[in-house]
């Protein structure tokens, strides 16, 4: 259809542009603060009006336009013609095809700033009027960085309609089922459908990297899900399915959390495909777009900005796709200012956080910086959590003392400081909001799973007081020989050594060593505490006391903070995850 089309539509301006003359004017449509130069009639008025006569509109950009685009494309690793469309139904041909098409037009489209009569064939957006839902619409046309930067566009349809606006914006592939449809394609063009079932990335490779490189990291996918009054229960939660060219995954639905950013260096091949399968009526957006170039790495090489994502996605990820080797950081989307560290092994971990570890939590060392030999020789722990002041403090006592801290704890504190976790001061550093957590990939699966969801618990305590509210009613209401036998088993396991007296701490740890596992083992984990050579060695009435009571205390208590998470964000014990990969 493409080259019919085109065809046709060369002849009828070989006649138009032979017949008559159109001297460029301003067009009633502007765009980056100039109006575009019209080249007909119809793009004067921006409309066609009466379509069997006036079929096209063609319109010029000035230099400073054309400057604008060059400079989108340079900075967003595209950029894109956006055009919004509306048209009147009861215009539309009872017979035959009612063509709509969108195309760029180059530099050697004229001759001595005059459109040439005919033009070369080019690729195109296309649709069909009559299968239009919507009198009004978007088109985005995108180009890559190195391609050429267009000197205009031309519309054309066999329907009365109008072109109400044109912008210049960030490079898009995708669509959104919005207030007003937009559909957005990269430089191969495409056809516009209404289906809203599927979206093809695989011109994606013409527009975006795709793989992280120290300049430019892989594009994102946005995904919008329409609000749901209902979302299910924690053992039967509603979710949407999709493909992702081989994999295929599903978002489990939540209160108030209705736009997933789903990044492509999480995927094996995210540039083909995807196809909706599951409740694909309630996806209102599946759009790619190009991630912040902030994203990548900075002059001296650290990565500072975390990438946006469900915790899902991390354990999996693929390593080959970190922007650094040895670390990659995220935030949680679903608790903005959570950032999630992933270490390639525990050496690295142990550069960044033990000497933390012990300033903030270790009985006897709280308060004091270790040395670089504790830090090689000593246990922190396997995976790491700490609040905006815990940090702020850390910083501000190696500045007050002049301590020389490794290389890795000084790009945490650039870190923390570029995502205004702690801030600067003339006193040394004050906390702002978030926290930190963390865990390596040289934890085994199983561990992993567990370390993201213990941490993760701590990262919401950290940041959210309503949650800290209810755990401080779940703490104060427990059984106090069941508190005491977890109470013990924080003092006196190895590797553990917590500060009892630490009533903060003690309401975090008692909260997430209850959610860190799923709702229906929690009764049989801490029996196998309580069941522990080491334990009954140490504490053997108590370890005797939670096997008799069948751990009851803490089912009771996983109760409600498991319906507390699940009423509030979807989630439940042992899950903090609303995306997953699917087998």
């Amino acid at each position: 259809m493409h080259k019919f089309f085109f065809k046709s539509l060369i002849l009828f301006l070989v006649i138009a542009f032979s017949s008559c003359a159109f001297k460029a004017k301003n067009s009633s449509i502007g765009m980056s603060g100039e109006n575009l130069i019209a080249l007909n009639k119809a793009a004067a008025e921006a409309k066609i009006s009466n379509p069997q006569k006036k079929q096209y509109m063609f319109f010029k950009f000035t230099e400073n336009q054309k400057a604008h685009f060059s400079n989108v494309r340079y900075k967003k690793s595209g950029a894109g013609l956006s055009v919004r469309i509306s048209f009147a139904k009861n215009s539309i041909p009872k017979s035959g095809e009612s063509v709509f098409t969108l195309g760029f037009l180059f530099d050697d489209d004229f001759s001595n700033g005059t459109l040439k009569t005919s033009i070369y064939s080019r690729k195109l957006v296309t649709g069909n009027f009559s299968e239009f839902e919507s009198e009004d619409f978007r088109v985005v046309f995108s180009i890559a960085q190195n391609d050429i930067v267009p000197a205009g566009f031309f519309v054309y349809g066999n329907a009365k309609f109008k072109v109400t606006e044109a912008q210049i914006t960030e490079a898009a592939l995708g669509w959104k089922n919005e207030n007003i449809p937009l559909f957005a394609f990269g430089p191969s063009g495409g056809k516009i459908k209404w289906d809203f079932n599927s979206a093809d990335f695989s011109d994606a490779k013409n527009l975006f990297p795709d793989q992280n490189i120290p300049t430019r990291i892989m594009p994102k996918i946005e995904i919008g899900i329409t609000d749901s009054d209902y979302i299910g229960t924690f053992k039967n939660q509603k979710r949407i399915t999709f493909s992702a060219g081989s994999e295929k995954l599903s978002i489990r639905l939540s209160k108030n959390a209705n736009s997933k950013t789903l990044q492509t260096s999480a995927l094996k091949n995210p540039f083909e495909k995807f196809e909706l399968q599951e409740n694909k009526e309630l996806v209102k957006k599946l759009i790619m777009k190009p991630s912040n170039p902030i994203l990548a790495q900075d002059t001296e090489g650290k990565v500072l900005y975390p990438l946006k994502t469900d915790l899902g996605l991390i354990n999996n990820w693929p390593q080959k796709n970190w922007r650094r080797s040895d670390y990659e950081i995220f935030e949680w989307e679903l608790f903005p200012g959570v950032l999630v560290f992933d270490f390639a092994n525990y050496k690295i971990q142990n550069q960044f956080f033990t000497r933390i570890a012990y300033f903030v939590e270790k009985a006897g060392y709280k308060g004091t910086l270790v040395s670089d030999d504790f830090v090689e020789n000593k246990h922190g722990y396997n995976a790491h959590d700490y609040k905006a002041n815990d940090l702020a403090n850390f910083f501000s006592l190696v500045e007050q003392e002049n301590f020389q801290i490794n290389s890795y704890e000084e790009i945490l504190k650039e870190i923390l400081i570029a995502n205004k976790i702690i801030q600067k001061d003339k006193d040394g550093f004050k906390a702002r909001k978030g926290a930190v957590v963390s865990f390596t990939r040289e934890s085994p699966e199983y561990l992993r799973h567990t370390f993201m969801a213990h941490e993760s618990w701590h990262g919401i305590y950290f940041t959210d007081e309503d949650f800290r509210n209810i755990v401080a009613t779940c703490y104060n209401m427990f059984d106090e020989d069941s508190l005491n036998f977890l109470k013990k088993f924080w003092e006196t396991q190895p590797g553990l050594g917590y500060d009892t007296n630490d009533e903060y701490l003690m309401q975090n740890e008692f909260m997430a060593y209850i959610m860190q596992q799923s709702f229906s083992n929690v009764r049989n984990y801490f029996i196998q505490v309580a069941g522990r050579g080491s334990v009954n060695r140490i504490q053997p009435e108590s370890a005797e006391y939670i096997r008799s009571t069948n751990a009851q205390a803490f089912v009771d208590a996983a109760e409600i903070l498991n319906s507390y998470a699940f009423d509030n964000w979807g989630l439940a014990c042992g899950r903090v995850a609303l995306i997953q990969r699917m087998e």
